[in-house]
């Protein structure tokens, strides 16, 4: 896998691994929020985007980044450090550098969409990738999820 790993031409589950012991419940839900990401973003401010620099590699590489800095924001949550989970300013401006405060609010309107739709999706799912953060995703072994 190591050849793809700076291919982000699509945003793809092995973006979210380098060993067998990252493929957990908790990495395929940062994968899946990356992807949610992506969707929510509408295709004017990805243009915008693209004259600020973000082409497609960079925009999916910055969808990733965001992904997993909300990871961090999740873990807090868990251990009770932070009484509710909040999509801040700094994770998006950290994902999304060298942008004015209005286009780093509409990114941040648009992880807090992505997030609300991924969740409505996560309450019927059996995976409960969360609860189970640290347990083994076969769907990290399932060729179906991974784009030719």
């Amino acid at each position: 896998m190591k050849v793809h790993d700076s291919d982000y031409s699509k945003i793809q589950p092995y973006h979210f691994f380098s060993n067998r012991n990252e493929k957990t419940k908790f990495n395929w839900f940062a994968f899946e929020l990356a992807c949610e990401i992506h969707r929510a973003v509408p295709h004017k401010t990805k243009k915008y985007l693209s004259r600020r620099g973000y082409n497609k590699q960079t925009f999916n590489k910055s969808c990733i980044e965001l992904a997993k800095l909300l990871q961090g924001i999740i873990l807090k949550k868990l251990r009770n450090e932070i009484p509710y989970m909040q999509i801040n300013y700094e994770e998006v401006e950290k994902a999304f550098p060298r942008l004015n405060d209005r286009i780093i609010d509409k990114l941040l309107n648009c992880t807090a969409k992505a997030w609300d739709n991924l969740l409505g999706v996560c309450v019927s799912c059996p995976s409960a990738c969360i609860s189970n953060k640290d347990a083994y995703c076969v769907m990290f072994d399932d060729k179906s999820y991974y784009s030719a």
